[in-house]
């Protein structure tokens, strides 16, 4: 997989969608959106898997610790691939921070996004 940096266009679409998981929503409503969107990205399930822990997640983490958080309903697309591109850990391990809460996030997704994909990875 192409590191952020050169995959911008492509992930794009991605990292906005995902950035649901970090709103302070009952992000289980926006789960049909994200499996969509990502059911119709270029990449397999390990791939936004990936996407999900070491781009998305220590990018956007920050929203979840903050009361109220600062940002509920989604940060403007440019912003957040700005951020991705700061803050991500492509090809390090996963962070520790909300690793847990998006692990149970992730399990029920993936589901969804095979579903999307009509079963298929």
């Amino acid at each position: 997989m192409k590191s952020p940096e050169e995959d911008i266009e492509d992930r794009t679409p991605v990292w906005s969608c995902m950035q649901d998981l970090y709103m302070d929503t009952d992000v289980t409503l926006s789960y049909g959106y994200i499996a969509k969107c990502c059911g119709q990205s270029k990449y397999s399930l390990e791939e936004l898997e990936k996407i999900l822990f070491n781009e998305v997640l220590p990018a956007l983490r920050f929203n979840m610790f903050d009361l109220p958080a600062p940002e509920w309903a989604g940060f403007e697309t440019k912003w957040v691939v700005e951020r991705v591109l700061k803050q991500h850990r492509f090809g390090k391990r996963r962070p520790w921070v909300l690793r847990i809460y998006t692990n149970e996030h992730w399990k029920k997704l993936k589901l969804l996004i095979e579903s999307e994909r009509g079963g298929h990875a």
